[in-house]
């Protein structure tokens, strides 16, 4: 039975990866609308869908442990709005990698808040993901480029790493509806009034394919919560580390994105590094 319920937990985590790539890709074409505005669609219509679930009867919108889940919607909704802004001003592949750097900052932080022992293994890993970072914060002309949206874009990266370590946490207790909902309902009240200024926002279009961002978003999200309630962070990661290859993929064919030598190395250390640090992880426990 555990075996089937890793299986189903291995292919939830798949489908989220195909949707969060259609997610960041629509992103991309939306790059002439404000980034408030692709924020709020997207919890307004994550809020709006399990909300009408609720309604209907068809999900359980329980809440437990209200404090974890309000500092998971902080957490994820910070990093979800980062992240978008990142593939807006920095590009689609080069936003991914430093965003989906998360691993190496899961590691950081559970030495410095839960005191466990990092491995010279893991240590190693670490500083090849840090190099590769550096790597890829070069421009294609060759000249060293780790502005205000790269730092951005690595902070998703720490709020990512804190919300799915939240999310493993919260499974003991809260359900991946109530999960989502809590990350959907703080970015809705955090985003409502930016994202309906006029001189913040702009002229907005393409509300169509807003709402398809929130609905693709809103199933990737709900993917990978109910994928880490049937397989832990260690087997559920790798996963999330196809995501920015994808993605990489996809800004080269799609959008002309252009990746020097230098920023594909970069990028490939950054990748291998945090799969190793997730290996390692899953070898101990």
């Amino acid at each position: 039975m555990k075996r089937e319920g890793t299986s189903y937990g291995i292919l939830l985590m798949v489908l989220s990866v195909i949707a969060f790539a259609i997610m960041a890709t629509l992103v991309k074409t939306m790059s002439h609308v404000s980034t408030f505005v692709t924020v709020f669609v997207r919890f307004s219509v994550g809020v709006g869908i399990l909300g009408f679930l609720a309604l209907m009867r068809r999900i359980d919108l329980s809440f437990v442990r209200s404090p974890l889940l309000l500092l998971r919607g902080i957490t994820g909704t910070l990093s979800v709005a980062l992240f978008y802004l990142a593939i807006v001003k920095i590009g689609m592949g080069k936003g991914s990698v430093y965003s989906y750097s998360y691993p190496v900052f899961a590691s950081l932080l559970s030495a410095l808040v839960l005191k466990e022992r990092i491995t010279i293994m893991n240590w190693l890993l670490i500083f090849s993901a840090f190099i590769g970072i550096i790597f890829v914060s070069y421009n294609v002309n060759g000249t060293y480029a780790f502005g205000i949206f790269d730092i951005l874009a690595m902070f998703s990266a720490i709020t990512n790493a804190v919300s799915i370590l939240l999310v493993k946490k919260l499974h003991g207790t809260d359900n991946s509806y109530a999960i989502f909902f809590a990350q959907s309902i703080v970015g809705f009240w955090v985003f409502i009034i930016p994202a309906n200024l006029p001189q913040l926002t702009g002229p907005v279009s393409g509300s169509y394919i807003l709402i398809i961002i929130g609905i693709a978003s809103a199933f990737a999200q709900l993917l990978n919560t109910e994928g880490y309630r049937h397989v832990s962070i260690a087997t559920g990661s790798p996963f999330h580390m196809l995501i920015p290859v994808v993605n990489v993929i996809i800004g080269v064919f799609v959008f002309n994105e252009s990746f020097s030598t230098m920023e594909t190395i970069g990028a490939s250390l950054v990748v291998l590094s945090c799969l190793g640090i997730m290996l390692i992880n899953r070898r101990k426990k």
